[in-house]
């Protein structure tokens, strides 16, 4: 093969930096996408369902969230950085399809362990073969995903994005079309599978055909991604875990009414905190090569993603928290106990988008087991404050727990991050910056203003702060006028 035949690397080149940076924000700006077609899907369902069958409905997606990122989690993480360090070719192609096979297993088993455990915790019958249907759904999207990991790689986040808001525009076409049928609470579970059915027949042709993505397993090629996976796993299962297992206690430790309400606000909550994953996934191939190959890059890569992290996490919660009086004017005056939740969980945005970071950074360097540590030391704290503040306070209390496990997340990763090493740990010198911008974003929401005023001067404020204090990096604004893009990460 001529050098001129040599598929190019992305990754290796000086504008890999530029890309992620332009990419993460795409992806940014296809999850606000997604959020609102999202928003539009959860209004017809609690319309339709009202609180009590919203919470079945809730209840049983928290469920099977856990399953479908249980399963997503380890093999993508690893999947890709793995993906990344090899050249375009053969290889990449032979490790592509075992991640397909193994996807597909895992996820299946994944699915008859759900049903199981709905079965034996007592949920009726409606919720155990909706766990079931939507299972199936969650096996078809998740083997979709992994046969675009690819795209991910070579950096063509556009197609990913597009892909990722067209399942949220089948998903509401889908509800939609059920709700004017008057359908009852189980065939809203099937919907995923149509979804499914659908991204899987409009995959191969991006992916370089169907013989591309065949799944095939290998022992020889299984094991060793499973064993460097299954760190992975366990931590992204936990956090997924204990975030999920609040829903699970509030419906098994109070009333139905109680469970509505904090499944709407978790609702909510959960169409926000997948941004950071799906925006700093972005990154992770890159940081990949920069682990395996240039340590300055991948500190310097650090510092900036960390610091995006700090600014876009604080303007996310204090819109979440100024927009949560919203609920009732979308669902309905019977979600009105649902705002004060939303308020008190918005918060857990800025650890989770941080703890998202070091996340990241610790599968860069190999240090999965680093990982799985911090996320099990997450579901304790969960457990502990759960058990004490749900009874108390109910859906507030389990709001509060959650908080509290996303900051002992993120403050005990970045300690196993500095342990392992010191060198790339990223700065916090920075963060007075934003964190001026938040204070100053936060006053409007104090002063007794009307919902709608305070929102807007706290939006302004925290806008007007941010800019005068320098709290966004220079490197977003040259990346997207695609001057010197990346700067130093191009290197």
């Amino acid at each position: 093969m001529s050098a001129e035949d040599t598929p190019v690397d992305v990754l290796r080149t000086p504008e890999a930096g530029g890309k992620v940076i332009r990419g993460g924000i795409l992806r940014s700006a296809g999850y606000g996408a997604g959020i609102a077609v999202g928003a539009v899907t959860a209004i017809v369902l609690t319309r339709t369902l009202g609180v009590v069958d919203f919470g079945r409905y809730g209840t049983v997606a928290a469920l099977l969230a856990i399953v479908s990122t249980i399963t997503d989690a380890g093999l993508t993480a690893v999947g890709s950085r793995e993906l990344a360090v090899l050249p375009p070719g053969p290889g990449r192609e032979h490790l592509l399809r075992q991640l397909v096979g193994l996807r597909i297993v895992v996820s299946f088993f994944a699915v008859l362990a759900a049903v199981g455990f709905a079965a034996a915790i007592g949920y009726d019958s409606t919720m155990v073969w909706g766990t079931l249907l939507g299972g199936l759904g969650v096996v078809l999207v998740n083997t979709q995903a992994t046969t675009m990991m690819p795209l991910s790689i070579g950096l063509r986040v556009g197609t990913v994005t597009a892909f990722e808001l067209l399942k949220q525009v089948l998903t509401l076409a889908g509800v939609s079309v059920l709700a004017v049928a008057g359908a009852s609470l189980l065939p809203y579970f099937a919907v995923q599978i149509v979804v499914g059915v659908i991204v899987l027949f409009l995959t191969p042709p991006l992916v370089g055909g169907i013989k591309a993505i065949l799944p095939r397993l290998d022992r020889s090629s299984a094991v060793p991604l499973l064993r460097s996976a299954l760190p992975v796993a366990i931590a992204i299962a936990m956090n997924v875990l204990y975030l999920r297992l609040l829903v699970i206690m509030v419906s098994l430790i109070s009333d139905a009414d109680e469970t509505g309400l904090y499944v709407t606000s978790f609702r909510v909550f959960e169409m926000l905190i997948g941004l950071p994953t799906l925006v700093l996934s972005v990154a992770l191939p890159l940081l990949a090569v920069a682990g395996a190959e240039d340590a300055e890059r991948l500190r310097y890569g650090l510092q900036r993603t960390f610091e995006v992290a700090i600014v876009a996490s604080a303007a996310l919660a204090l819109v979440t928290v100024a927009c949560a009086p919203l609920v009732p004017v979308l669902f309905g005056h019977d979600f009105d106990g649902a705002v004060p939740m939303l308020q008190i969980q918005a918060w857990a945005l800025v650890p989770l988008f941080l703890g998202q970071v070091l996340g990241i950074a610790l599968v860069a360097l190999h240090r999965q087991r680093a990982l799985a540590f911090g996320n099990g030391v997450a579901v304790v704290v969960v457990l502990a404050v759960g058990l004490a503040a749900i009874p108390a306070y109910g859906g507030e209390g389990a709001a509060a727990a959650g908080v509290a496990a996303e900051t002992c997340l993120c403050l005990l990763l970045f300690a196993l991050l500095h342990h392992a090493r010191r060198d790339v740990t990223p700065s916090v010198a920075f963060a007075w910056r934003p964190l001026l911008a938040l204070a100053a974003g936060v006053v409007p929401l104090l002063v007794g203003l009307g919902p709608a005023v305070a929102g807007v001067l706290s939006v302004v404020a925290f806008a007007v702060v941010a800019v005068a204090a320098r709290a966004v990096p220079s490197e977003i604004l040259e990346a997207l006028l695609h001057r010197n893009p990346g700067g130093r990460f191009r290197t």
